[in-house]
């Protein structure tokens, strides 16, 4: 990635051409770009932060730097905060899980996010309510996910609710004979995974919530790596490929960066949009 600043101080700027195709076209590329790809972007970030961040049932705190590239741009793009309290919902013991996101003034411009995450789940990670506040440029949903059982089945009944008319936009039941995730419940999950004896390419296929239906998620162990976070520091992490599938073919949607330890700190995730283009969060 190459800074615009670095350019100019090369005298490079207006011989790259970037002075035209950055300054006078980069909002109107941008824009466009976020059209296409803005909804996979947001949800796999926010998959991708959650699966990074294992959270346990005592109280857990984690902030992260959020940065955006576009070809050859790279810009600091907000913050996300995810964190966990141990609550009682409706009776029971629970682990309330909330994840904010938002992008900075500067990105703003391009396109303005603030998306909220709440999950209820029980401490042994099988889920009970998942909401998703989703508030992107004109966009404002709200996604829900009310989960049980009955006999062998589990049961999951998804609503999505446009929140600038107040109508209901859709409203599904899904189930399977094996137990459905949440991006929380699959977080209690990934804490299990213990990568000491395994070779690269393990992998786990879970089936997870996303928006309207249930789809299948891949978590694939690639090795380890060092990795600097923001805070200064350097950890040894376990990589962690993210993918699902697509027209039968497989795709990569994020790399994650966990600490290799009892507590799989997370660390840093780069998500992969193709084109190059990318976001990245660091944690702090």
């Amino acid at each position: 990635m190459v800074d615009t600043r670095d350019l100019k101080s090369l005298g490079l700027y207006r011989l790259c051409g970037f002075e035209s195709r950055f300054e006078h076209s980069f909002k109107d590329t941008a824009k466009t770009f976020v059209e296409m790809v803005g909804v996979r972007l947001l949800r796999s970030s926010l998959t991708a932060l959650l699966l990074l961040g294992v959270l346990h049932a005592s109280a857990s705190d984690y902030r992260f730097n959020l940065y955006l590239g576009i070809g050859p741009i790279k810009m600091k793009a907000g913050t996300a905060h995810l964190y966990d309290t141990e609550v009682i919902y409706n009776g029971r013991a629970a682990v309330r899980t909330a994840m904010e996101m938002s992008t900075n003034s500067k990105a703003d411009k391009v396109f303005c996010l603030r998306d909220t995450i709440e999950s209820f789940n029980t401490k042994q990670g099988e889920s009970i309510y998942f909401i998703k506040k989703v508030n992107e440029g004109g966009k404002h949903n709200r996604e829900t996910a009310q989960f049980s059982m009955d006999r062998d089945k589990y049961i999951v009944n998804l609503e999505t609710w446009d929140m600038n008319t107040g109508k209901r936009t859709s409203r599904s039941t899904e189930w399977r004979p094996t137990r459905i995730f949440d991006l929380m419940s699959m977080i209690a999950f990934t804490q299990k995974i213990d990568t000491s004896d395994s070779e690269p390419g393990r992998t786990e296929s879970l089936p997870m919530v996303n928006g309207n239906m249930v789809v299948e998620q891949y978590l694939v162990y690639t090795g380890n790596k060092k990795v600097k976070a923001d805070n200064g520091r350097t950890y040894d992490c376990m990589v962690i490929s993210i993918r699902d599938y697509k027209e039968g073919k497989e795709r990569e949607t994020v790399k994650a960066y966990v600490t290799n330890d009892s507590k799989h700190t997370p660390v840093q995730l780069d998500i992969i949009l193709g084109a190059g283009t990318s976001i990245k969060a660091v944690l702090k």
